[in-house]
């Protein structure tokens, strides 16, 4: 019996560290969401601008990049969403 006990207690430091680590890649995703957000709004300002850009190669890349990053980003919080759900 004191073995069970001894395997319960590790099994519980266990996810409770999984969660811990869940909730960190959690924040940070949602920080790398918002970063790109601000980047791609940034380049679409560049976008409607009139006069050339001289400074950068081309804000469209710049745009598409950050939106396929911001997609698979959210695909990722989904993702880590449902595991927590069914881990907490």
């Amino acid at each position: 019996m004191p073995e069970d006990c001894n395997q319960e207690r590790r099994f519980e430091a266990l996810r409770k560290e999984f969660v811990n680590e869940f909730q960190r890649t959690k924040e940070i995703a949602h920080r790398l969401v918002d970063d790109l957000t601000a980047i791609s709004g940034y380049a679409e300002i560049m976008l409607t601008r009139t006069e050339p850009v001289q400074t950068y190669s081309d804000p469209k890349k710049i745009v598409d990049r950050a939106k396929k990053s911001m997609a698979l980003l959210h695909d990722c919080i989904s993702n880590l969403h449902e595991v927590g759900r069914r881990h907490s």
